[in-house]
């Protein structure tokens, strides 16, 4: 672990994959609660729950790595980092606006 964390490349890069894959299993799962059977949005719920503070974290822990690269990538890293910060943002704003505030919600 010491020799990972010592190589912010190397960190970036697996905080931007883990983010990635966790949005896309998000999105995957809240397909799936409109199915009908009873346990699936049981095991939607506590799969986001578990993974919400992963994905939270998970970019600015990279976003914060980035800034220790060396190179051209840095500037990449960076930008792909703020993205996946934004685009999160977002989502949650949007989650927040429709399930409280907008009247026509489901």
């Amino acid at each position: 672990m010491k020799k990972f964390f010592k190589q912010p490349s190397k960190v970036a890069l697996t905080t931007l994959i883990i983010t990635i894959t966790l949005t896309i299993l998000h999105i995957c799962i809240i397909s799936l609660i409109g199915v009908d059977l009873k346990i699936v949005p049981k095991i939607a719920f506590a799969f986001m729950e578990i993974t919400t503070p992963f994905l939270i974290i998970s970019p600015l822990v990279g976003f914060i790595y980035s800034f220790f690269i060396k190179g051209k990538l840095k500037i990449l890293y960076i930008i792909l980092h703020l993205a996946c910060i934004c685009t999160i943002s977002v989502f949650a704003f949007l989650a927040i606006m429709f399930r409280y505030f907008v009247p026509f919600a489901p």
